[in-house]
């Protein structure tokens, strides 16, 4: 029957009230204090390592100012500005946004070919070049549609250069173009770069991607919430290519700007150098058949009279020419809105259009369509926005329908009060006679298509000028230029580097204490309950079942003899006799104790006898090399004489033992025998001392159904070995008196290391670092350790 243990019993629990021990963690550091040196040191190299093979990462910034438009001339929105109420506009926000759009930076990666990427072959890693620095240039002549990526080898020579792509190799010249599967290409030599004797390796990879990769690397944002300056910026490990990169965005930003603003102009010079072109046509046919006329009629000039009515003519011409003109603009402008139903193109502004409301209706309509084609480069036809704009557009140009309509019809009005003053000119020409009649039409045609030539080729120079002065809503303060690198930082590295050098040996100490629920310090045991500590035994290693003679002086030969003089002091109102050893559970040390204890009585003469009342797992007869199928339960079972069970220890003349005998099935029922009584009676008269050697306390009873025999009753524990629970254990039996005289023995101290921590309270000052060795009753005298093995056994080695 074994003794209850309810190890959910706050009785039970490890005590947690004890203090947090100061000086006990710093001898636990100091012991592996080599660990730490160690951790360090392999983590700055670690760091050196990184900085070594780390691309450098710099930031690359320009500035550029966007003139707001939305703040010209009103006075409402500058007063809300200088209140603070308005943060920004929407017109930066909008050029923030298209700078960061894919389109945008679409255009850059074609322009600068960045899904071209040219690395150089190092011992470790592969670093990217770009530009200048790179010692050749490569000129895209053809890509392939579609091409998948790929890539080749290059070695470059003074001469030439070899190219390996897949198993086949190229020898060609510089300059000379050849095929890849990315399209046809052709290498230049930068004659200021030395050559790499490691090569190069060129890869080609999508503009998709790449333009995605880029877009995201760019970050735009205001330098001031109040301001219209934007920082454009990105992280790149090649300088030289971001620089580019930023430089040519910006580029291309101001060249979409431009070319929304002059889709308007550009539509009108387009119209107009066509409808030149026609009236050029026709002026060059009337003029030849004026020219002809008069060649063959030989006539030179006409008549004063004739002359006369020539002017008022042409007066009515330019009248009648001009508002049908105007119709003709009109009508054109009416074909082209009607036949644009999508209304996403500009309407031509710069056709001599003279009426203020309908000039001002165009502009208004193109300035829609340019923030409609950019708000398409960040958003969809969903977005509220956009239809907005799409409704404000549609609206618009319904408007300027009506106008046309309404205009068309004044200037037919005026063409027909015209057309009246035609009839009485006309009427006048008339009586001229025939072939001056027919040369005053020539001339009056020859004249009305010359005012019309004019009137375009003006209107096409004011188109031009208009075209010219477009500029942009920007203002470059600095182009891109490097500020200096972000990452890595030197410093942050190696500090961070030594953090984590502490970090990892202190949080494997911090883990190890949290988890190890094994006495591993002399003041647990104090601290845990009021039994006497009665010795403690170091480590050490050997292979001897006793480790004290007559001429032993070893530590722990010297620690038993201490043992033995503080029994005496146990004794002090009655002498000790009978000795009871115990534990908790198997491999304490038990037996060990109790055959160095009994050799330790014996060679002051005392006559000593071990009983192996183990009779569940007995190991005495064993470790004494006596016979062990003869003893204990033979003599209770059966009635055989107590000095028929006594054996004589080989080499020790005092000591003596009965073995168990062989295993009973119920060893608690046998121990409960009379019998047991008389033989501790026999052998409290014929021996100066009695040594117990019972089963485990912790799992049968045997130890307390004995202990009524004992003066003193030894409980061993070991050190890292015992559980911390044994502790409160060991309290509540002395507590609750269910053993009358206990004392605790601490076996296979280990003095952890030759760095200043050890098992607090013992080692006597010998520095042996000895202990408890294999199983519990072999011992040999452990050699002093070197600096490796005490480095070693800081972490690695695991605990006995």
């Amino acid at each position: 029957m074994s003794y209850p243990i309810n190890t959910t019993d706050n009785e039970f629990a490890i005590p947690a009230g004890s203090q947090f021990d100061v000086k006990k963690f710093i001898y636990k550091i100091l012991a592996v204090l080599p660990w730490f040196i160690v951790s360090i040191v392999l983590c700055i190299i670690a760091s050196k390592i990184y900085l070594r093979y780390t691309m450098p990462v710099s930031k690359i910034s320009a500035f550029l100012l966007i003139k707001s438009q939305e703040d010209g001339g009103n006075s409402e929105y500058k007063t809300l500005k200088e209140m603070g109420l308005v943060t920004q506009n929407n017109d930066v926000q909008n050029e923030m946004d298209i700078l960061r759009s894919y389109s945008i930076m679409r255009k850059v990666v074609d322009s600068l070919h960045l899904n071209v990427n040219v690395y150089r072959e190092g011992r470790v890693t592969a670093s990217p070049i770009f530009g200048e620095k790179s010692p050749f240039f490569i000129r895209v002549i053809n890509e392939t549609p579609n091409a998948k990526p790929s890539g080749f080898k290059i070695a470059l020579k003074e001469k030439n250069f070899i190219i390996t792509e897949n198993t086949s190799q190229k020898i060609l010249r510089y300059g000379e173009e050849f095929e890849t599967d990315f399209g046809k290409l052709a290498l230049d030599r930068n004659p200021n770069m030395k050559l790499d004797p490691n090569g190069y390796r060129v890869f080609f990879t999508d503009k998709e991607g790449e333009t995605k990769k880029y877009k995201g690397a760019i970050d735009v944002r205001l330098t001031h919430d109040m301001g219209g300056i934007i920082e454009i910026s990105m992280l790149d490990e090649v300088p030289e290519r971001a620089v580019m990169i930023i430089n040519k965005l910006i580029e291309v930003y101001n060249g979409a700007g431009l070319e929304d603003k002059n889709v308007a102009s550009v539509r009108t010079i387009r119209f107009l150098n066509e409808r030149i072109d026609t009236v050029a046509r026709e002026l060059n046919a009337v003029e030849s058949n004026t020219q002809q006329f008069k060649t063959s009629n030989r006539i030179n000039s006409i008549s004063a009279e004739d002359t006369s009515y020539l002017g008022q003519a042409v007066a009515v011409d330019n009248k009648k020419a001009d508002q049908m003109a105007q119709i003709k603009v009109l009508e054109s402008l009416e074909n082209y809105l009607t036949a644009s139903k999508g209304g996403n193109d500009a309407i031509p502004s710069g056709l001599g259009i003279g009426e203020p409301t309908l000039l001002s209706l165009i502009t208004t309509h193109n300035t829609l369509i340019q923030e409609k084609q950019r708000m398409a480069l960040k958003s969809t036809e969903a977005d509220p926005l956009v239809a907005n704009l799409n409704s404000q557009v549609r609206d618009i140009r319904e408007n300027i329908l009506r106008n046309i309509k309404a205009l068309k019809g004044g200037y037919s009005s005026n063409l027909n009060q015209v057309q009246s003053t035609y009839g009485n000119i006309e009427s006048k020409i008339a009586s001229l006679p025939g072939k001056e009649k027919q040369l005053v039409n020539l001339t009056r045609q020859v004249n009305l298509k010359e005012s019309l030539y004019l009137y375009l080729l003006q209107k096409r120079e004011e188109s031009q000028l208009s075209l010219a002065s477009n500029i942009n809503n920007t203002r470059l303060v600095d182009s891109a230029f490097n500020t200096g690198v972000v990452r890595p930082v030197a410093s942050q590295i190696q500090l961070f580097a030594l953090l984590i050098g502490l970090a990892i040996p202190t949080l494997i100490l911090v883990l190890r204490d949290f988890f190890n629920n094994k006495i591993s310090d002399r003041k647990e045991i104090e601290e845990g309950t009021t039994v006497p500590i009665l010795g403690e035994l170091s480590y050490e290693k050997n292979k001897k079942s006793i480790v004290i003679d007559n001429k032993s002086r070893t530590p722990i030969s010297e620690q038993f003899r201490l043992i033995r003089t503080n029994i005496q002091y146990m004794g002090a109102e009655k002498s000790v006799k009978t000795i009871l050893l115990s534990s908790f559970m198997s491999g304490e040390g038990k037996s060990f104790v109790s055959l160095n204890l009994a050799s330790s009585m014996g060679i002051t003469g005392a006559k000593t006898v071990i009983l192996e009342f183990d009779l569940r797992k007995p190991k005495l007869s064993k470790y004494l090399n006596v016979p062990g199928e003869f003893g204990i339960s033979n003599y209770i079972i059966k009635d055989i004489p107590v000095e028929n069970i006594i054996q004589k220890v080989p080499g020790n003349e005092h000591i003596h033992v009965i073995s168990s005998g062989p295993i009973p099935p119920n060893p608690a029922e046998l121990l409960l025998s009379p019998k047991t009584d008389q033989l501790m009676k026999y052998l409290r008269e014929n021996f100066d001392v009695i040594i117990i050697d019972t089963a485990p306390i912790g799992l049968v009873t045997d130890a307390l159904l004995l202990e009524k025999f004992a003066d003193l009753t030894m409980f061993i524990v070991r050190h890292k070995y015992s559980s911390k629970a044994v502790i409160p254990f060991v309290e509540k039996l002395n507590r609750e008196k269910k053993i009358k005289t206990l004392a605790l023995v601490v076996n296979g101290i280990k003095n952890e290391s030759s760095f200043g921590y050890g098992y607090g309270g013992y080692g006597y000052g010998y520095g042996y670092g000895y202990g408890y060795g294999y199983g519990y009753g072999y011992y040999v005298q452990d050699k002093k350790k070197g600096f490796l093995e005490n480095l070693l056994g800081g972490f690695g080695k695991k605990e006995a």
